[in-house]
């Protein structure tokens, strides 16, 4: 819990107006998060770290260096017919579990030296505004909630959304919203049954699951909550007056900025989609927060997802 607690805070101080509390943790990051046993806590450190401006060398090197152990003992494990089998299985039984999901490790392996800072390209833009609700009494396929009937949301990246967390299952989100789901996907494997996503009409959000765990929310951009990243809203605004402010306002590195076929932009550092949703003769952001996993929007996300442009 302590780990997850500072695995979160250093997320939340990648936003410039709490640069002030950095010193305060940074030396936390360091001793505590560096040093878990889950790999993607141990990444956040490096990452975090480096982007505040501390030396990580030694922590890159410890990084390499275990899994090159790792790999060693993994190659010794498998191969029956070399020496030293037993001794590398014992090794690996007695290393500590990573928490972290191995699909994500694959992911991590490149070297986490300081990312380049890219300078934006002229002033900044202006924040984007979210759209005025629709006119009293209209109750068409179209209407726009007004800011009053919006829920008021804050997003932490890769933690989750509002009173929604990464990792819930559909009950547990049910719970949450107070609301049960109107539309269940699921696809079948056999006699299996797996859940694609669960649909709160009321709430305006769309729960996206994998292996029966929330690990996508898509605000809809006519009548879910106003999610906000650093006070500045994401739901229901001119999609590219949130592209541009998103832009200028991350730190881009190689990969953290990608586009989905679709053109949307996909903001990996921070788990975050910006795709379009109509409402009627204009269009309007439709926020996706994502897991790792969730990054390649045209593979994760199920056909039902993209009719909601």
């Amino acid at each position: 819990m302590r780990e997850a607690a500072l695995a979160a805070t250093a997320l939340l101080l990648a936003d410039p107006a709490l640069a002030s509390s950095v010193p305060r943790y940074a030396p936390t990051a360091r001793a505590v998060l560096a040093m878990s046993t889950d790999s993607y806590y141990r990444w956040i450190a490096r990452e975090r770290l480096a982007a505040w401006g501390e030396n990580i060398t030694d922590l890159v090197a410890a990084e390499e260096e275990h899994r090159a152990a790792l790999d060693r003992a993994h190659a010794l494990a498998d191969d029956p017919f070399g020496e030293g089998q037993e001794q590398a299985i014992r090794w690996l039984e007695e290393q500590p579990e990573d928490t972290a999901a191995p699909e994500q490790l694959g992911r991590r392996r490149e070297d986490r030296t300081a990312p380049t800072q890219v300078a934006p390209h002229g002033p900044a833009p202006e924040p984007p505004v979210a759209a005025p609700g629709s006119e009293a009494g209209y109750r068409g396929p179209w209407r726009i909630a007004g800011e009053e009937e919006r829920a008021e949301w804050t997003f932490t990246p890769y933690i989750g959304v509002g009173p929604l967390h990464f990792g819930m299952t559909l009950e547990e989100i049910t719970s949450a919203l107070g609301e049960g789901p109107a539309v269940s996907s699921y696809s079948h494997h056999g006699e299996d049954q797996q859940l694609n996503y669960a649909d709160f009409p009321e709430s305006g959000i769309r729960a996206l699951f994998q292996g029966g765990r929330l690990g996508c929310i898509a605000v809809d951009a006519l009548t879910g909550p106003q999610v906000r990243l650093d006070a500045t809203p994401l739901t229901g605004c001119a999609p590219s007056y949130v592209e541009d402010w998103l832009v200028h306002r991350t730190t881009l590195r190689p990969g953290s900025l990608t586009y989905s076929v679709a053109g949307d932009p996909v903001f990996a550092d921070i788990g975050l989609a910006i795709r379009s949703q109509r409402a009627g003769d204009v269009v309007l952001t439709r926020p996706l927060f994502l897991l790792h996993d969730w990054l390649d929007l045209w593979h994760a996300l199920p056909s039902e997802e993209w009719n909601c442009s």
